[in-house]
């Protein structure tokens, strides 16, 4: 009762010391879910195939645009490299592919080689599938069609393609859009037809040292604490014309608002909590100095220090509860309203190029999805655990704070 009656007998002080902690919380809270909302957005494009970083090595621009060639964001990697990046410390698995253009005399294709055994990278695919059937790593000269391009040219799963000069038979149609926007193509081979196209087109040798079994852009999966150093080390496999891609290179791309809260935003967010605490500080100490008489009667009447601090102790412990709580809440408000937006995360031409020279030009790709904000069990354990050293130091203040209270001086002044 008497906690209770201390509490709402000086409603303004109570009040200012519970919203101190609660924006000082819903502050901390709010960032670190902004942050981690967008670092899921990041991951998105890659989350969409199922890996964790793309490798690619950029090569030159084509000698001419006839037959087959490679985009320049794309050149050869050859077996040795590939093995070399599959050893890396944190790399579990690794998915070649080819990717290609094809120009036709009438027509373009962009072709992407891979090996259907594999079930992440364009082995994704297989969820995509609307019509016909899958491929099948033992295929030959057989191929999958993405549904709005054979809607375009009027296929059909059955109906026969040719692609530089070889025929090859339709036996699926894939919707593309439901498997991600990167490494898109209009026509899907086994990886060993479209390695044995490119290992003899005039313009891929022209300028570039390919190999009957090379592959030109991998998917890795990696061990998630790894990610970043598996980065740095298939960078150093590749050389200086290295393009690898990982969560963290599509969060460069989000902006500089993303760039600064992920950077800053546990600092930004201490800050305030100690700004927060400040006030709680200055609210306890008004309410001993408010309260002098009142101490100086409890010690006179025979409390002793550690009772008048024990109660202190718990009106501030209720304080900075009900703060954490009332913070947890406002931020749990700001996470669902921040929820309700959308991330628009873009993709880089290299990871899925159209010719600049088009009817249309390169397409512009990205990826649209929710800002997942949410407060995970740990960041508001941790936020409450703010709020208790916060409690905790102001306690240990305390003590020498009400040993200075002389109940004769109080009481001879009064």
């Amino acid at each position: 009762m008497y906690l209770f009656a201390e509490l709402t007998r000086r409603p303004f002080r109570t009040l200012t010391a519970v919203l101190s902690i609660a924006i000082g919380i819903a502050l901390f809270v709010s960032l670190q879910a902004y942050a981690a909302g967008y670092r899921a957005a990041a991951r998105a494009p890659l989350s969409e195939v199922g890996a964790d970083i793309t490798a690619q090595r950029q090569g030159d621009i084509p000698a001419g645009f006839d037959g087959i060639v490679y985009p320049h964001s794309v050149a050869p990697i050859h077996p040795d490299e590939i093995a070399q990046i599959a050893a890396i410390p944190g790399v579990e698995a690794v998915a070649e592919s080819l990717f290609f253009w094809s120009f036709e005399a009438d027509s373009f294709v962009a072709g992407l080689g891979f090996d259907p055994s594999v079930e992440f990278g364009p082995g994704r695919l297989q969820v995509g599938l609307i019509d016909g059937r899958f491929l099948t790593p033992t295929d030959s000269q057989v191929i999958l069609a993405d549904s709005s391009y054979a809607l375009q040219n009027g296929l059909a799963v059955g109906d026969g393609v040719m692609v530089d000069g070889r025929s090859f038979t339709i036996v699926g149609l894939v919707d593309t859009a439901r498997v991600g926007q990167i490494a898109n193509a209009n026509l899907y081979f086994t990886l060993a037809d479209a390695q044995a196209m490119a290992a003899v087109a005039p313009n891929v040798l022209a300028v570039h040292d390919m190999r009957p079994d090379d592959a030109n852009m991998l998917f890795i999966k990696a061990e998630q604490t790894q990610a970043e150093a598996v980065v740095a080390a298939a960078e150093a496999i590749l050389g200086e014309q290295a393009l690898v891609s990982s969560a963290e290179s599509f969060g460069e791309r989000l902006g500089a608002l993303f760039d600064l809260i992920d950077r800053f935003g546990v600092l930004v967010g201490l800050i305030a909590f100690l700004f927060a605490a400040a006030i709680l500080v200055r609210a306890i100490a008004a309410g001993v100095w408010e309260r002098r008489r009142e101490i100086g009667m409890m010690r006179a009447v025979g409390w002793r220090r550690r009772e008048i601090v024990r109660q202190l102790w718990a009106e501030m412990a209720v304080l900075t509860l009900l703060g954490g709580l009332v913070g947890l809440a406002l931020a749990g408000l700001f996470a669902f309203l921040m929820s309700r937006a959308v991330v628009t995360v873009p993709v880089p031409w290299e990871l899925s190029p159209t010719p600049h020279f088009l009817p249309g030009g390169a397409k512009e790709i990205a990826v649209v999805v929710p800002l997942a904000a949410q407060i995970t069990p740990a960041l508001a354990l941790t936020a409450l655990g703010l709020a208790v050293v916060a409690a905790a130091l102001v306690g240990l203040w305390l003590p020498g704070r009400i040993a200075n209270i002389k109940p004769a001086e109080v009481l001879r002044s009064e």
